[in-house]
């Protein structure tokens, strides 16, 4: 499905392609005259490396107009961009392809006491400006906000920051929104834009196209790490049968993913009615974490695994679509799993900065 933010991109020389057929967000900016590809994609906690590269790679003015001053990157602030409660914020990033490195990030976190309010943000390294990332980033931003029903995005700028602020405004005029300054402090200027409601945003969803998946009679696969080499997490089990299968974190772009494996489990098991509820929520890497496993042929999840920490207590849910079992692939998704619980995943805790 072409959309609008797609067909904008035209105008920097860049052709949107759509390679994942059920994403409401992946896409693979293609820019043929610089020979350049760009990975657009929810941000995950296996972005941790390219964000702290990402951060080190601005100069200090860049940082200086990004944080409003800030210069360093702590580790707590690092977790905190990175492991994205999706259920409550957004985060969207664009990765060049060649280098597997952030060319680009934007996001939305809401406001701890309205839910209905949330803090907007996007940057992107100074050799990928003038090629509309920042202009497809935040669009994706406003996008994923009026579909939350979020009412109020806002946005500080440093009031030398003339280019961020004529940017908002021109996708806060694209998007129907109302741009409303709110506040100046001599130094800093704090917009609002209130966006349209729009009680049928679900609209747009990309309608799952059936397929008959056919599994292979041999459990045997070797692993390649080589397309993503700074991911901590994501890999492609590939079985002599030809069956390419990538794990990586969940994220905001399987929303329907996950709702078509549920129903498919629902069918298949006799166990249905003990389905985790974790299959209809978003992703929340704030206090947990989850694993996808995706038949590359079909842009299909064929196997989820999902581990939350609690204060009192834990849980792990390993499930795995029938045409898939005994190819070891849950067991891949439960060893790596256990791995975060232990290396990764921390008791959840108030969100305080973007």
């Amino acid at each position: 499905m072409v959309c609008q933010r797609d067909e904008v991109m035209t105008r920097y020389g860049c052709k949107v392609e759509q390679p994942h057929a059920h994403s409401i967000w992946r896409r693979e900016l293609v820019y043929e005259t610089r020979g350049l590809k760009i990975e657009i994609k929810p941000m995950t906690p296996d972005d941790d490396k390219r964000e702290q590269a990402f951060f080190d790679a601005q100069s200090t003015e860049e940082k200086t107009m990004r944080f409003l001053g800030g210069v360093n990157m702590p580790p707590a602030l690092l977790r905190l961009l990175t492991h994205v409660n999706f259920g409550k914020d957004f985060a969207i990033v664009a990765v060049d392809r060649a280098t597997d490195g952030l060319a680009g990030v934007a996001r939305y976190v809401h406001q701890e006491n309205d839910w209905r309010i949330a803090h907007a943000a996007v940057a992107v390294l100074k050799k990928y400006q003038r090629m509309g990332l920042a202009y497809y980033l935040l669009t994706c931003v406003f996008e994923a906000a009026k579909e939350a029903h979020i009412n109020t995005l806002v946005a500080d700028f440093l009031m030398v920051n003339h280019a961020s602020k004529a940017l908002f405004a021109k996708i806060s005029e694209t998007q129907g929104a109302e741009s409303r300054l709110i506040e100046r402090d001599g130094r800093v200027d704090t917009f609002h834009y209130i966006l349209p409601q729009d009680e049928s945003d679900a609209g747009d969803v990309p309608q799952h196209l059936e397929s008959e998946k056919k599994a292979p009679k041999g459990p045997s696969f070797n692993v390649d790490q080589s397309r993503h080499p700074f991911s901590l997490w994501r890999r492609d089990l590939i079985f002599d049968t030809g069956l390419r299968v990538e794990i990586r974190p969940a994220d905001a772009d399987d929303r329907q993913r996950l709702d078509t494996f549920s129903e498919e489990v629902l069918k298949d098991e006799k166990n249905s009615q003990h389905l985790p509820p974790v299959l209809r929520s978003a992703p929340d890497f704030s206090r947990g974490f989850m694993l996808v496993a995706l038949d590359t042929a079909t842009d299909e999840i064929v196997a989820v695994a999902h581990f939350r920490k609690g204060i009192d207590d834990s849980s792990m849910h390993v499930i795995t679509a029938s045409g898939y079992k005994g190819m070891g692939i849950g067991e891949v998704l439960t060893n790596e799993v256990l791995r975060a619980a232990i290396t990764d995943v921390t008791p959840g805790g108030q969100r305080s900065s973007m």
